[in-house]
């Protein structure tokens, strides 16, 4: 221990799977602890009613706080950048696909809790005897075997099952069983239960292909899709094209070819102002 703490240049140490008594004490001597999701961390002798040397225990609330002894196993984060898409294997085997700008956390001791804090993930849920319990703001679900799709915005939320069953509540007032094709949809006027047609879950799920799907969509919402994934983004400057109905699927990491499309279907023409890019009718010469 004393040579990790006493060392010259920065010590980090890589975590996976259980990291106990000695091994946490080690850990903690490191500058940096990187941890995948598989890992857990804990203090054996605290649960025999033995004490723990007083400089590690010093150290390991200096680390992790005062409250490290009775909140461990703490809740594990994840998060994605504006345009990134990240694959999550949680300690289960469940899968997390997470979408654009998208945070989420997890923690797998006596229950399987996780937690959607903003943005969309889909959940692909393998059989457990401890049931699998989503967390969001305004959804919580208990989800069995299966794969869903859960996708927070401002002011709206959307749980939608692609496979199994899920029972759902909003706000602690509405409960819902849903099955698979059904999503539970919370907007302004409440929340509601909405049958999904095979071309709708498509459009919602073609993310995960690195798509964007538009049936008939306005411009205005298409480009609000489209600047989920863009750090510079599309607007209008002729509000006049907003109800614009557009139809087709376009690559995620390829916005040029949707400005393209648009001038090439629509005589959209569009130009860079800043971090923007500014949509505009081309007016006939």
């Amino acid at each position: 221990y004393a040579a990790v703490s006493a060392s010259r240049v920065p010590v980090v140490a890589a975590v996976s799977g259980p990291c106990v008594g000695g091994g946490c004490t080690l850990a903690l001597r490191c500058d940096f602890r990187i941890a995948d999701a598989t890992a857990r961390f804990g203090v054996p002798p605290a649960k025999l009613g033995l004490v723990y040397p007083a400089d590690s225990t010093q150290l390991l609330v200096a680390t992790a706080g005062a409250g490290a002894f009775l909140a461990w196993p703490r809740r594990a984060y994840a998060a994605t950048a504006v345009g990134e898409r990240r694959t999550l294997i949680l300690p289960d085997g469940s899968h997390a696909l997470l979408n654009t700008d998208t945070r989420v956390g997890w923690r797998f001791d006596d229950e399987r809790d996780f937690w959607i804090e903003r943005g969309e993930a889909t959940l692909l849920v393998r059989e457990a005897a401890k049931p699998f319990r989503l967390n969001s703001d305004p959804i919580d679900a208990r989800l069995g075997a299966g794969k869903f799709n859960l996708r927070l915005e401002q002011e709206s939320a959307q749980l939608l099952v692609l496979a199994g069953r899920a029972a759902a509540v909003y706000r602690g007032t509405l409960a819902r069983t849903l099955a698979a094709g059904n999503a539970l949809v919370v907007g302004g006027a409440g929340a509601q239960v909405s049958h999904f047609s095979p071309a709708a879950i498509a459009a919602a799920t073609a993310w995960e292909r690195g798509e964007i799907v538009f049936n008939g969509m306005r411009l205005d919402r298409a480009l609000a899709e489209f600047n989920r994934y863009l750090p510079e983004k599309i607007v209008l400057q002729d509000a006049d094209l907003a109800p614009t109905r557009l139809g087709g699927s376009f690559r995620i990491a390829d916005p040029d070819g949707f400005l393209q499309a648009l001038q090439q279907g629509f005589d959209i023409g569009h130009r860079q102002q800043g971090n923007q890019i500014r949509l505009f009718r081309r007016r006939a010469a």
